[in-house]
């Protein structure tokens, strides 16, 4: 995630995301989704103590959103996030798929898919001319 999206975090849930080894391990098109779970966790007092998140990212196309503590409606809200990121473009925002490209797991809508399968043909090119 872009540092000025991130920085947003960081003043308006000030402490939340201090031991974050990597920072938001996550794209952009996720924003939205993870600034309404903040907003919905504050609701429930989280971060009034020691709570605070200890990671932060994607792992198999989807969100994932670690936190030390919890009650079991944080966690609550924490699942229905993570599960509504299977549906979100991690790039852009828009309704997306899950898609396995060469292993891999990526959360991308049609748009964003095509222009990375195109990116990865002109690396291919790039790379696989003789010499």
């Amino acid at each position: 995630m872009k540092q000025e999206l991130q920085q947003k975090f960081y003043d308006e849930f000030p402490g939340w995301f201090d031991n974050l080894q990597f920072g938001f391990e996550v794209n952009d098109g996720w924003f939205n989704l993870l600034w309404n779970l903040c907003v919905e966790l504050k609701k429930t007092g989280f971060g009034l103590s020691e709570e605070g998140a200890s990671q932060v990212k994607e792992k198999f196309g989807s969100l994932r959103f670690y936190i030390y503590g919890g009650t079991d409606e944080q966690w609550k809200l924490i699942d229905e996030a993570e599960e509504a990121s299977y549906t979100i473009c991690e790039q852009c925002g828009k309704p997306s798929e899950i898609r396995k490209v060469d292993g891999w797991f990526y959360n991308m809508c049609d748009t964003c898919y095509k222009e990375y399968l195109e990116n990865q043909r002109k690396l291919f090119e790039k790379y696989s001319k003789k010499v």
